[in-house]
């Protein structure tokens, strides 16, 4: 799904005030396009790309380098440029923002660094940089994810810098080198531009041929990005749902639907009408309210509206595709959507939380929709404590969808958030994580990491290194030499020693004579899925037994989903794995004494309620823990 342009209402109302009448949207760019002509190609020190939905640029030079187009901003009357950019790499130290103003004698910018300062400067060409406002430090700039947003607005004689809607500091306005505004990164960094907005007095720089597509007035723009299912029986006969509860579409099963109707426009969508279709004619699916129209009435921009409805599938029913789409209209805007809506599959939101350092689609500027629970407990309020992982080394590999396999529920979730309790709670730096997901995870990766000269073993110091490794994904045996291997995501689980073979990662890992080494597995080696599916013929029943001697080394442990021929399994409520719930749970229910808590009895507490739910679950599973050094403290420093 194309992205879209956000801008809440408030920066509206904020930058209409004082703006002339003749005000306009100079620019607005999703990256769906380069409609704007942003510079992109690649050289020895940098690189740009619209890719997408988002402009990308990489530098790898010692010093600054930036892209910008032209605005045709007249920044004598007020105005408002406002971005959301994510840094996908580089330091904490270096900077990154916006550039305005700009022309050839000269530009002004605006840079944030993840350590939470920021700086406005004036650069005029020959001379030395002008600090209007010297690094200041501030809690505006987001520590729990890579994404911000700068707002640059000038309102009088005055320009005013936000920070994720948060203002940071002002300055005189003075007189702009030129109408051309950009991205600026510093030394050895790569950023994600998610959207551009320039509002303000001035010419539209659009190139002509592209005219006819641009729409000056400003529209409403409704979007589901949202949906909850309930197959859960109303004991009460309050609702027409009957089904395992399980938030599963299954045959035989009366499904309620619960779509929310967001406007992510500028202005407020009037008298919002939806129309539900189902586009078949399958006589195994039953929709009443197919004829039904749906009156939501006004939606402001950034709020919601909910509709909800019902259908019901026999167990004839083949397809694994259930073909809904809404119809949505407010006044002359008209949109349409389909619900993406499938059989036996987890029904995910379109756009999925921000958990991950790499993968921001949303906006906290929306209202929250309380009525779905998209965060589990986990995954709020994470504790950050003081204790110093420089010594640290972490890989973290989460792969939820695979080339030849099926489905591992919620895995690319738990990789996200472990990543986050790495960074928190453990204190390990970023740049001391190899942090992997879906398609990145290839056999090839597996190499790099834990090969005799590889990421790991370049940066690992003999009895100092202090090694973290997190594996969710898919495991599978070999039948006929009973052992087990971690399956990346472009390998085949029927050929399963063409994986990583789970005694070479023990080996790997023994060989470097690490300080310590603690290895989280949420995965299982039975050849069954978290979904309970057979990932290979034959599986069943089969006992893996790793080599003794890959836990020789005295300062390893490894801590592991399931035992045996059990199969690890997701844990719905949650959005995690069962093991992985509980692991997270642990780490911050104990965040401030796990250098004071042996790995024994941390583990011991996970064992306990992952056995227990899983009981609640009709399943069973045990997780394992096995080294030569359980005794120890979990976090080590």
């Amino acid at each position: 799904m194309s992205k879209n342009i956000i801008l809440i209402i408030s920066l509206i109302l904020i930058a209409f005030h004082g703006i002339a009448q003749e005000s306009a949207v100079l620019v607005e760019d999703n990256f769906s396009d380069n409609r704007y002509k942003w510079w992109v190609g690649k050289t020895q020190n940098g690189s740009g790309e619209i890719l997408r939905g988002e402009y990308i640029i990489k530098y790898i030079g010692e010093k600054s380098w930036a892209s910008n187009i032209h605005t045709g901003l007249n920044p004598r009357y007020d105005f408002v440029i406002e971005s959301r950019i994510s840094r996908i790499s580089g330091t904490a130290k270096n900077g990154y923002g916006l550039t305005f103003g700009k022309g050839k004698n000269g530009y002004y910018n605006f840079i944030i660094t993840p350590e939470g300062r920021f700086y406005v400067r004036r650069i005029v060409r020959g001379k030395k940089g002008e600090y209007l406002i010297r690094w200041k430090k501030t809690g505006a700039i987001s520590q729990s994810s890579i994404t911000n947003k700068l707002r640059v607005q000038k309102t009088g004689n005055e320009i005013l810098f936000y920070i994720n809607d948060r203002y940071v500091g002002k300055i005189p306005y003075q007189s702009f080198f030129g109408d051309q505004v950009g991205f600026m990164l510093y030394q050895r960094q790569q950023i994600a531009v998610d959207y551009l907005v320039v509002y303000g007095n001035g010419t539209q720089t659009i190139p002509k041929q592209e005219e006819e597509k641009v729409v000056v007035a400003v529209q409403p723009k409704l979007e589901i990005r949202q949906i909850a299912i309930n197959d859960k029986e109303d004991i009460g006969n309050l609702s027409s749902a009957y089904g395992n509860g399980n938030s599963i579409i299954e045959p035989g099963e009366s499904v309620e639907v619960t779509a929310f109707v967001q406007n992510f426009g500028l202005v407020t969508a009037k008298n919002v009408v939806a129309k539900i279709e189902l586009a078949t004619d399958d006589r195994n699916i039953s929709f009443p309210d197919e004829y039904k129209t749906f009156n939501l009435g006004d939606i402001p921009s950034g709020d919601y509206k909910k509709l909800t409805f019902f259908f019901f599938t026999s167990r004839r029913y083949a397809s694994k595709d259930l073909p809904f789409k809404v119809k949505l209209t407010a006044g002359t805007y008209k949109t349409e959507q389909a619900l993406g809506l499938k059989m036996n599959e987890r029904t995910k939101n379109i756009v999925d939380v921000n958990i991950s350092k790499l993968n921001l689609k949303e906006t906290a500027d929306m209202k929250e929709i309380q009525e779905i629970v998209v965060l589990s407990d986990v995954d709020k309020d994470i504790p950050k404590t003081n204790f110093n992982g420089e010594n640290t080394l972490a890989v973290i590999i989460g792969i939820e969808n695979y080339k030849y396999a099926p489905l591992v529920d919620n895995a690319k979730r738990d990789a996200q958030v472990f990543y986050k309790y790495a960074v928190n709670v453990f204190g390990i730096p970023e740049d001391n994580i190899y942090f992997l997901t879906n398609r990145e995870a290839t056999l090839g990766e597996f190499n790099k990491i834990f090969s005799k000269d590889g990421w790991l073993a370049r940066r690992s110091e003999q009895g100092k290194t202090n090694i973290v490794v997190y594996y969710a994904g898919h495991g599978a045996p070999d039948t006929k030499t009973k052992s087990a291997f971690m399956i990346p995501y472009d390998i085949d689980p029927n050929y399963a020693k063409t994986g990583f073979s789970l005694n070479r990662l023990y080996g790997s890992l023994a060989g470097l004579q690490a300080k310590s080494v603690t290895v989280f597995i949420d995965a299982c080696f039975s050849g069954i899925s978290r979904s309970n599916k057979a990932l290979i013929a034959g599986a069943r029943g089969v006992i893996i037994k790793p080599e003794s001697s890959a836990f020789s080394a005295k300062n390893m442990v490894v801590l592991a989903a399931a035992s045996n021929d059990e199969y690890s399994v997701s844990y719905p409520e949650k959005y995690h794995g069962l093991f992985t719930y509980y692991l997270l749970k642990e780490l911050k229910n104990k965040a401030y004494d796990l250098p004071n808590i042996s790995v024994r009895n941390f583990f011991e507490d996970i064992k306990t309620q992952v056995v227990k739910r899983a009981g609640y679950l009709d399943h069973i599973q045990t997780p394992t823990l096995q080294g030569n050094d359980k005794d120890r403290s979990v976090i080590m420093q």
